[in-house]
């Protein structure tokens, strides 16, 4: 095990530790398994698993809770034959309440060997529909919203283009990124008069993660993903996962945030396992620690993903990759 192997899980601790403990709300969605998630985080992951591949998310958040976030996600990315070049394209819809928006991101990256991994930087082109249902049955009222003026129950929308931009480095045994998705503030406000308008603010994400091994068949993965919006605490999730034989994962995550006497926002629950050639499973429960146990049952999260021409066994790796 040679110094520069020792490094990386000192620079992963310092990272996580100081970025979360200079610290919570934010307008984009949550993932709990944001390990299966890198290119809706990071557009500079495009074509790092070295095949096309295609990845899908259902997340049922505060599951119970009448209006509560519900996301659907579809993202597909591959390398290009110089293998320098990676192209990925990711379509999410995002409800909450009477309010939904649906984004299509375009995606362009660009590699570079360094070291021993690879450094990748990415552009982001977007374009972004918000709807809001004035009249949804999830509207409470006094009286008859159909005999007050002042209140269209109608459906409205507006289209946003936005750009965002990664980086991205990998090898064999770590990882680290940083990127903003959506650099510009738009104006996501319906009221016509605009006494007070809404904009989106930048989302700032960095994610770590380091392999430890801890015998032939089962490595130690801890992870994590630190989360900045403008105007709000920052907020982080902290994974510790176990691997076995690169098939079969399980691991734990605290996730900071909440109320300022809570001890964070949820403990969350994720095992994933390889059941097919190139097809993974995955599947996370959060359990919520906030006020909002109450009334939900906690968090679901679904993912599955493939990939086109892996080979048949993990004995056909040189060097095999979890990043």
């Amino acid at each position: 095990m040679d110094k520069y192997f020792l490094i990386k899980p000192i620079f992963f601790l310092l990272c996580a530790l100081c970025i979360a403990g200079q610290v919570s709300a934010q307008q984009e969605q949550l993932y709990t398994m944001f390990m299966y998630n890198k290119l809706g985080l990071n557009p500079a992951y495009a074509g790092y698993q070295g095949t096309p591949c295609v990845t899908a998310i259902y997340r049922n958040q505060w599951m119970g809770f009448e209006g509560a976030p519900e996301t659907k996600l579809l993202s597909f990315n591959a390398p290009l034959s110089s293998d320098r070049l990676g192209l990925g394209f990711v379509i999410n819809q995002h409800t909450i309440g009477i309010s939904s928006r649906l984004t299509i991101d375009g995606i362009y990256a660009y590699r570079i060997p360094l070291g021993k991994g690879t450094l990748s930087l990415a552009a982001q082109a977007s374009g972004r529909n918000h709807e809001v249902d004035y009249a949804s049955p999830l509207i409470r009222s006094v009286q008859d919203l159909s005999i007050d003026p002042g209140v269209e129950q109608v459906k409205d929308s507006k289209f946003l283009l936005n750009f965002g931009a990664g980086l991205y480095y990998a090898d064999d045994f770590f990882y680290a990124g940083i990127s903003a998705p959506r650099l510009m503030s738009s104006d996501i406000d319906f009221d016509a008069n605009e006494l007070f308008v809404a904009r989106e603010v930048r989302h700032i994400y960095f994610m770590t993660g380091v392999v430890i091994p801890l015998s032939y068949k089962l490595d130690l993965i801890p992870q994590a993903l630190i989360k900045y919006a403008e105007a709000a605490p920052i907020d982080a999730d902290l994974n510790a996962s176990l691997s076995w034989k690169k098939k079969f994962t399980v691991g734990l995550t605290y996730r900071t945030g909440g109320a300022t006497d809570d001890i964070a926002e949820s403990i969350d629950l994720m095992a994933s396992a390889k059941i097919a050639r190139g097809l993974l499973l995955g599947v996370s429960y959060d359990f919520t620690l906030t006020e909002i146990r109450n009334y939900s049952s906690g968090s679901l999260e679904v993912v599955l993903s493939y990939c086109f021409g892996e080979p048949r066994s993990a004995g056909q790796f040189v060097n095999p990759r979890y990043f």
